[in-house]
């Protein structure tokens, strides 16, 4: 009953490694890492990365509590976290699913929420900021020429549109 009662150490020259390697087993779990009652930790050094590939890669949590699954980083301001799917043509290539809750997206002020296409040139963004007259939402499409190119459509509700005291509501275009 001690810290590191087993341990895999070496400690030899900056080329060695450590592998675990099992050769002919094809089930799930052939190499299992498994603590019943306390975490497992998995660090590298600054600089060095974790990698971790395979089929399906599925990361669960057995927990019912906040931040179940939290993805973070906290180093430095160069930081970002990305999830890249480089293959998948399918309209759900990444999804974001809530079955019974909802999704919720921030940003920090003087920063922008962008959904759009690649080219840039059709989406929706939020400018998040402190003074009042610098934030915006804005709903883009530069190329699109259908009659419904940018459509509201409320299929069993009304449209409201308001604008504040003193400012304009203003439709231009063609057919009105």
């Amino acid at each position: 009953d001690e810290a590191s009662a087993i341990s895999l150490t070496t400690n030899v020259g900056t080329s060695e490694t450590i592998v675990v390697t099992n050769t002919k087993g094809t089930d799930e779990g052939a190499i299992a890492l498994t603590a019943t009652v306390g975490g497992v930790d998995i660090d590298a050094a600054a600089g060095k990365d974790v990698n971790i590939s395979g089929g399906q890669l599925t990361l669960s949590s057995k927990t019912d509590e906040a931040s179940a699954i939290s993805l973070t980083t906290n180093v430095g301001t160069s930081e970002t976290i990305v999830v890249t799917n480089t293959k998948g043509t399918d309209n759900g290539a990444i999804a974001l699913t809530s079955t019974v809750g909802g999704i919720t997206m921030k940003v920090a002020d003087e920063k922008e929420l962008t959904m759009g296409n690649a080219d840039g040139d059709a989406y929706f963004k939020v400018a998040a900021s402190a003074t009042a007259g610098s934030e915006d939402l804005r709903i883009v499409n530069t190329n699109g020429t259908d009659e419904g190119a940018i459509a509201l459509t409320a299929t069993a509700g009304g449209v409201d549109i308001d604008a504040a005291a003193g400012k304009d509501v203003n439709i231009s275009g063609g057919q009105l």
